[in-house]
């Protein structure tokens, strides 16, 4: 029951369009790269729908604001390195 005093929790597939109408240039797989649990460099998980993870918009545009760099190639924030 939403009574709307929280916002919409939206499936992977559902945020990344939403952060594509705003101008982030997310491709499906490179989202779905990032948001695995062994990389966790993804938006944080609002909640979890059995193995589904939901996401909360508000949260998600704050993530992606912080990985912009002011500089060509550059985020500011770097997908973890492997460990072997």
């Amino acid at each position: 029951m939403n009574d709307n005093t929280e916002p919409a929790l939206l499936t992977r597939e559902q945020l990344r369009i939403k952060l594509n109408e705003r101008g982030y240039p997310l491709t499906a797989s490179y989202f779905n790269k990032i948001s695995l649990p062994s990389v966790n460099a993804g938006p944080p998980v609002a909640k979890w729908w059995g193995k589904r993870p939901l996401y909360r918009l508000n949260e998600a545009l704050a993530w992606a604001d912080s990985r912009c760099g002011s500089s060509p190639g550059k985020l500011t924030t770097q997908i973890p390195a492997r460990v072997a």
